[in-house]
């Protein structure tokens, strides 16, 4: 240790220099580089229970309760979806990402330089608290914040298309099944006005097929219910996501951080300085002994 603290003294003139101009050095360098700032989006998905038909028309009590919020699986899919070239297309085609990245439109691989650059800036990622949140970096605190709320209102409506797409499926089918049940009733009804054309008398099966009818009219009118309230759910305007905090332009730059740029470099260059002072002082020992 006594030996090491008298290398440094001795080399303590230099070790001072290279250290101060080190520091002046990473001072100059952060001032060169860019400003960026960060704008973010704090969100929650919503759970797509609640825009079936049995939640939006319930009317049991005791019935089990639908939470508003979505679990795993839906953050998962929205963040798949935060990743997916639907996504990305839309941002470079709306916020001219080519001209904005300064990316040359002639270059062959122009599509994958601006996709790196929109991945390396925009970010959709699931915090420690069990929240979604969207960071938009760029040199432009506005376009930053516009861009974040931007991205989270398409990944919402990229979130609903997938929620719809099947329940349209669906009422697809009970379209073709009420059609199918309403002819059947309007045969019924043909059937029972012919009856009683024919003979009016015959009370006994102008009773059953009344019957008939009746039955045919409840299954109808229970089914077509059911494909109005699905009908019903699915023309809702509603938003899949529960916005907690929206993007603002940021005041405060992201980065550079000029201070941990200074000190890194400082720290570095004086770590680097001890430790050459240590070896050409070791170097040298070693030489005097080897002659001797």
């Amino acid at each position: 240790m006594e030996e090491l603290i008298r290398i440094l003294l001795k080399w303590w003139k230099p070790i001072a220099i290279a250290s101060i101009l080190a520091a002046m050095g990473s001072a100059i360098v952060s001032f060169t580089l860019p400003e960026v700032y960060l704008s973010h989006v704090t969100f929650l998905t919503a759970n797509p229970h609640i825009f079936d038909r049995n939640s939006l028309f319930r009317t049991e009590v005791g019935e089990n309760p639908v939470y508003l919020f979505g679990g795993g699986n839906d953050m998962n899919r929205v963040l798949t979806l935060a990743e997916s070239r639907g996504l990305e297309n839309y941002l470079i085609d709306k916020y001219k990402l080519y001209e904005h990245y300064k990316i040359e439109e002639n270059n062959p691989q122009k599509e994958f330089y601006v996709k790196e650059k929109l991945r390396e800036n925009c970010k959709v990622l699931k915090t420690s608290k069990g929240m979604l949140r969207i960071e938009v970096q760029d040199k432009e605190p506005v376009f930053a914040a516009e861009m974040a709320n931007d991205v989270l209102s398409r990944l919402d409506v990229l979130n609903k298309e997938i929620i719809m797409e099947k329940k349209s499926d669906m009422i697809k089918i009970y379209e073709q099944n009420v059609k199918e049940r309403k002819d059947n009733l309007a045969l019924l009804k043909d059937s029972l006005i012919n009856m009683i054309k024919r003979d009016p008398e015959d009370t006994v099966n102008i009773n059953m097929m009344e019957s008939m009818v009746e039955t045919a009219y409840g299954k109808y009118s229970s089914l077509n219910t059911i494909y109005e309230e699905h009908q019903a759910g699915l023309n809702q305007n509603f938003s899949t996501m529960y916005i907690i905090e929206s993007a603002v332009p940021a005041v405060k730059r992201h980065k550079p951080v000029r201070s941990i740029i200074v000190m890194t470099g400082t720290l570095l260059t004086l770590l680097i300085m001890c430790f050459a002072a240590v070896f050409i002082e070791k170097f040298k020992d070693f030489n005097v002994t080897a002659e001797s």
